[in-house]
């Protein structure tokens, strides 16, 4: 009987053995077959004017912070004076005072316009590091191959890198079939209200309907995914959303010579402790079950085993995506306590303690389900929970990846790139794009820069920078978007 058992087993094993190699191998790759188009030549003094551009200070602060308008109007001169062609061939749109609106009419009014996206401002540079950068935040060096300096990667890049296209097509006499659209917000690093959410009631108020927006977001990295050895290309298809939720405890206060056995300041803390522990549920859905299924045809085999039967690895994958904050964060919506507020004295016990909770909402996230997943975890009815309103952002849902849209980006980035991997994915962070969602179903959210890992860091951080061989094919690859797009 017992060897009959083992016998069974080892027939089952086998036979599920046999089943997940047939899975593994017959998922057909998700790549386009694109042939390289020719490089076309990019005029060197390109990376001069990114780097003067880069030595305007158009920095946002906060949202409540004063704004240096003389910075901005100085880089807006610029821009006019470095490229006159657009400036004298497109209509330019000044919106809410700072920032621009480009429109390149195309001959065929049947087509929707589709929309690039970047923007104009900047993050401060953290006080007391300025003396770590190998060359000064704001000098724009150019120096070992690289441009230096604050907006190198975020976002000044794609703001000249798609102006130096446009001027690049009116200098070879292209003209658009579609009329292409370019939007340059003034305070995304602050969340966009004045700039990208103008220019999109802007756009809503003349019923414009586009085919696309590209925006700034993921770029073309190395090593990030186990078991793919080419570079990928992560195009951000969906984007987390935000919210700050205040939760507050009300007490009498007093002298800290008479503490409550439980004081307010306790059960605030073990809210947060709660909150913590009793986590958002995590799923492999959305854009990341699109990433994965995209890129598990490209992996090697083990590797490939296991992508490609998630039914049965599944909870194995999530266990071992959980283990990191970066992998983590697309699979649920993340919990951060950023902000407490207690007592103006040390001798005193506050009436009201309050922490704020940000959130990076995962799609299908809404105020809802924010609040009750609050109240569970917290489980304590003297805990005020209130969402707050003027910074709540909700999440953007997936764009559709059989678009012709998105179908003529991938082919994009593979004629510019034919060594990478095209992969969907979620963008964690916010971006200029979401204020676009009535106007398209199609958001992309691209950087198009072959980046190595070290160089990430430099965004928002320290020496940042930009490869001059980089930003020359960036600017390639908005040439071939405009073209592919008609």
């Amino acid at each position: 009987m017992f060897r009959k058992i083992l016998l069974g087993f080892f027939v089952l094993l086998t036979l599920l053995v046999v089943v997940l190699v047939i899975n593994a191998y017959r998922i057909p790759s998700r790549q386009i077959k694109v042939k390289a188009v020719p490089s076309v030549d990019i005029p060197a003094n390109a990376f001069e004017r990114l780097s003067k551009a880069i030595t305007m200070r158009t920095i946002s602060y906060s949202r409540t912070a004063p704004v240096d308008t003389n910075a901005f109007t100085a880089l807006h001169r610029y821009l006019k004076s470095t490229f006159p062609l657009v400036h004298s061939q497109l209509k330019r749109e000044t919106i809410n005072k700072l920032s621009l609106l480009y429109t390149w009419k195309g001959s065929n009014p049947q087509l929707k316009p589709i929309l690039l996206t970047a923007h104009l401002d900047v993050v401060p540079i953290e006080k007391g590091t300025e003396q770590n950068w190998t060359h000064p935040p704001f000098s724009g060096n150019i120096n070992g191959g690289y441009i230096w300096g604050r907006g190198a990667l975020d976002d000044k890049l794609n703001v000249l890198g798609m102006l130096e296209a446009v001027e690049y097509l009116l200098k070879k006499g292209y003209a658009p079939k579609r009329t292409v659209l370019l939007a340059f917000g003034h305070d995304e690093e602050v969340s966009g209200y004045r700039g990208a959410q103008k220019i999109a009631d802007h756009l809503a108020k003349q019923n414009t309907q586009l085919e696309y927006v590209m925006d700034e977001g993921l770029f073309i990295v190395e090593g990030q995914m186990p078991g793919v050895t080419p570079p990928v290309a992560y195009v951000g298809v969906a984007e987390k959303g935000y919210a700050n939720v205040k939760i507050s405890v009300a007490s009498p206060g007093g002298h800290s010579s008479r503490p409550m056995a439980q004081t307010a300041v306790g059960i605030l803390s073990q809210a947060i402790v709660n909150l913590e522990s009793k986590q958002f549920n995590a799923s492999i859905t959305g854009a990341t079950k699109e990433m994965m299924d995209y890129l598990a045809p490209e992996m090697s085999t083990p590797y490939k085993l296991a992508f490609a039967n998630r039914w049965l690895f599944n909870p194995v994958i999530k266990k071992i995506m959980l283990g990191k904050p970066t992998t983590s964060a697309v699979l649920r919506t993340t919990t951060a306590p950023t902000i407490l507020k207690g007592s103006p004295k040390s001798n005193v016990l506050p009436a009201n303690p309050f922490a704020i909770i940000n959130l990076r909402l995962k799609p299908g996230e809404n105020k809802a389900s924010i609040l009750e997943h609050f109240k569970s975890a917290i489980g304590n009815d003297r805990v005020k929970i209130e969402i707050m309103e003027d910074e709540f952002n909700l999440p953007v849902p997936m764009s559709d990846l059989q678009s012709a849209s998105f179908k003529n980006l991938q082919k994009t980035i593979r004629q510019l790139f034919p060594e990478v991997v095209v992969a969907p994915a979620l963008m964690v962070g916010g971006t200029d794009s979401k204020y676009y969602r009535n106007l398209t179903k199609n958001i992309f959210r691209f950087t198009p820069l072959h980046i190595p890992a070290k160089d990430i860091d430099g965004f928002h951080g320290t020496n940042e920078r930009v490869s001059k061989k980089g930003y020359q094919q960036l600017i390639r690859f908005y040439v071939q978007l405009v073209k592919n797009s008609d």
